[in-house]
Order: structure tokens, then sequence, then C-alpha cells
């Protein structure tokens, strides 16, 4: 037996040796490896191929060393193991950079775009779009820095003054994206409150902007103060510091449940406003695609939360946590970009007018502008709005119509159209019978007259 000791530590000694290629396996993780080999007759100590692939012994292994070493010796020792193992070592560091510069690159053109034209004039709405944006950058930056320390890899694989560091900077992350979840959900509603002016939908619509500044209060100071002290946010991994936390996934849980339930009611808030608009079908349909267009974030918080719910249950952060991390670097990114979007529409109809321009016609008398008609109405400018006579298709009988005609200061758009047709509703876009009156938002202007129509 003495004799089978001595032979077990010689060539365990022979194995450190031979294998670890010079890393310097834990005192406590080496211990448990000798005794865990004196304890079964299964794999003699020179086969590292059967060691290796032998589970009962690699969990005993890994037993003991869980409860005899520190939580960075039992990194440093799986550490080893893999390498002794031949184990690959995964990365996938290069997906959160990618992701954040993809996504943040898009958010800031679109940003860009929105407030260019407006030549400092910014209304709440733009003010918050920035406010989001400017929220969402540290984000991303700090994404690329945390890849950078190994965010990506096995935790195991990764020095240990890199993952406090890793901790640290995904804390700041995630006080960011409430920051800029909560701003983008307002400049949504911002902009809903300029287009639409029924009392009683702005009412839900400011209830709703109190609620989403709550929201954003509460979560962000929860998420900046989740450990006391702080520093026990990115200390506690380690198990050598004491501190009290909340159950951070509880919170996180709660706050995508949350997020999910205000996104669907803030897109819904608009959708029976654009269904009462005086627009064709297809129109119509056009312009509430184009207001939902926040539903992609949703359906990115649904994926979101499902990655949390994978996280929760992980013994490997620095590498499980990173789809939770490019999921809400997407979600804030993509939020933006789609509270921009009928900027970028107004944009790329003045460089692009036959791919993006729309053409507008409200005229109920549709026949009158079909080609080869006998009674169409000659195209070409009008100018002035005095009442005037048109015959149509000769002498017959006539009858007076009063019509809205517009011209366009600028390009025209599915936003001014929900525009004008709910200031027609509500008496707020102004008409006036020698010029009309110019509106600088939306560029439309519009010219009352009255026309004598064939019956």
């Amino acid at each position: 037996m003495l004799l089978k000791t001595f032979g077990v530590r010689c060539a365990f000694l022979w194995l450190l040796s031979s294998v670890t290629l010079a890393q310097v396996m834990p005192a406590c993780a080496g211990q448990c490896l000798q005794s865990s080999l004196e304890a079964q007759n299964t794999c003699v100590p020179t086969n590292t191929t059967c060691i290796c692939t032998t589970q009962a012994l690699m969990g005993a292994i890994q037993g003991c060393v869980l409860s005899s070493c520190t939580l960075k010796e039992a990194l440093s020792a799986q550490n080893i193991t893999q390498t002794m193992c031949g184990q690959p070592v995964r990365d996938i560091t290069h997906i959160t950079p990618i992701v954040s510069g993809v996504s943040g690159g898009a958010a800031i053109i679109a940003v860009v775009v929105r407030c260019f034209p407006t030549g400092g004039a910014f209304a709440l709405d733009d003010i918050f779009a920035i406010a989001a944006l400017v929220s969402a950058l540290p984000m991303g930056i700090l994404e690329f820095i945390m890849a950078a320390d190994g965010f990506g890899k096995d935790i195991w694989n990764i020095p240990h003054e890199n993952i406090y560091r890793i901790i640290r900077f995904t804390w700041l992350t995630e006080v960011f994206y409430f920051m800029a979840v909560a701003f983008t959900k307002i400049s949504f509603l911002y902009f809903c409150l300029r287009i639409f002016p029924r009392k009683e939908l702005r009412t839900t619509i400011f209830t709703l902007v109190a609620i989403s500044t709550a929201y954003g209060i509460a979560f962000t100071i929860a998420c900046l103060f989740n450990c006391t002290p702080v520093s026990f946010i990115w200390e506690n991994w380690d198990g050598e510091h004491k501190g009290k936390c909340i159950n951070f996934h509880v919170f996180a849980w709660a706050h995508a449940a949350i997020n999910i339930a205000l996104d669907v009611t803030i897109i819904a808030v608009p959708i029976p406003e654009l269904l009462k608009l005086s627009l064709s079908m297809k129109k119509k349909v056009y312009i509430i695609m184009m207001f939902s267009i926040g539903a992609f974030t949703t359906i990115i918080s649904i994926v979101r939360l499902q990655s949390l719910v994978q996280f929760s249950s992980s013994t490997n952060p620095t590498y499980d946590n990173v789809p939770t991390a490019y999921w809400s670097v997407l979600e804030a990114f993509v939020g933006i970009f789609c509270v921009c979007m009928p900027a970028l529409r107004r944009f790329l109809a003045a460089i692009f007018p036959r791919c993006f321009g729309s053409t507008q016609n409200n005229s109920k008398y549709e026949h009158y502008d079909t080609p080869n008609t006998p009674n169409r109405l000659s195209s070409g400018k009008i100018t002035g709005s005095k009442n005037s006579k048109a015959s149509f298709g000769g002498k017959g009988i006539t009858k007076t119509l009063e019509t809205t005609i517009e011209s366009r200061i600028g390009e025209d758009d599915e936003i001014q159209l929900v525009e004008l047709e709910q200031g027609k509703k509500s008496g707020w876009t102004s008409t006036a019978s020698d010029g009309g009156s110019d509106r600088s938002r939306t560029g439309i202007q519009t010219t009352q007259g009255t026309f004598l129509q064939g019956a």
C-alpha cells in the first residue's frame, strides 16, 4: 500500500510537470487531484486521457476543489485542468463589439438626420431622442472595453483582475440601458403629443409619460445601489468580501416584464386614432406600420428575457452573459433608430424621391384624375385662392364644391398626412383664403378655394 501511494505521488508529480506547461496548480487543488487519484483504480496518473474522460473521477476532483479551495483557486485549477485535458478555449469576445458598432452607428446616423434639419429648434421628442442616444453610447463603448478584458471567454480563462473590471462595467452598462430605454419611450410619447391633438388621447399620453419617467428613475436608482456597499456589486463574486445585495435576477425579470408591457401599451395608443383617418386603406395601413415599427424593440425585449432566464442559473457569467449583453445593446439602439424613422423617411424621400417619395390624392372624385377621362382636371400649379368657375365637359349641370388644396413647401410624407388629418378634425390647422399658413415642422401650406364641379 505504501509503495502504491509513493508510486501515485511520483506519477502525480510527473503529470503536473509534464502536462500543465509550467502553470502553477493551487496547493489545495493539487491535494484534491492526488487524493482522488489514490482513491480509484480506473486510471493511472500518467494516463491523462483516461483521467479527463472518466466522469466519476473528474466529478470527485471538482467536488473536492470546490469544498477545499477559494473561488479564485478553483478557477485557476479549472483553467489548468482544461489545459491538461486539451479542451478548446471558447472565445466569442467579438460578438458584442460588432453588435454595438453596427447598431450604435445606425442610431447615431438616425439621430443626426432627425435633428440636423431643425436648425437648433428642437422639440421635446427630439431632445429625448438625443438623451436616449447620449445614454446608450457609453453602454456601447463599454462593450468594446469589456471584450478586450475577456468578456466572451470562460471565466476560468480570464485573469482575476479583469473579472472585477468586467463585472463593474457590466453594472454600468445596465444603468445606461435603463436610462436609454426610458428616454426612448418618452421621446415616442412626446412625438405622439405633437401629432394627436384630441384631449382624451393627450391625457392618456401624459399619463404614460409620467409612468415611463417613474419607471426609468426607479430602475436606474435601484440598479445603481443594488448592493451595499456599492463596491460589493463587482467584488462579491470572489466570496472574499462582505455586503448585501438585492436579488438582481428577480429585479431584471421584473424590469423586462414591465418594459414589455409598457412597450405594447405605448405602441397601441395611436392605433385607434390612425384608424379614424379619412385616408385610403393602403395609406392607412402604411402609416400604422410606420407607427408600429417599435414592435421590433418589443420582440427584442422578449428574446432578451429568455437570455436572462438562461443567465440566472449560470456559473460562468463572462461567457453565458454575452447574449443578454448584445440583446440589451440591440434593444437600446434599435429603439432609438425606430423613433427616428419618420425623419429618416423624409431624408430619404429628399434624396431618392422615386423610391421613398409619396404622393397624396385626397380628392373624393378620383375619376377626374384618371388619364384620358373627358372630365379630368388639368394639372398645373394653382396660385391664389379666389373663387373660380371651371367647365367640365362643356355646358351642363354644375355644382359648387369647396375644397382645400395643399402646396408643399418641402417633401410630403405620411407623418404630415397624419398631422393634416388630425388638424382638420380638431381645427388647429389654419387655412386662409390669401395663401394659407406655413407650418415649420411639416412644411405644409394650405389654400382654400371654391370651385365648380360638373354634376
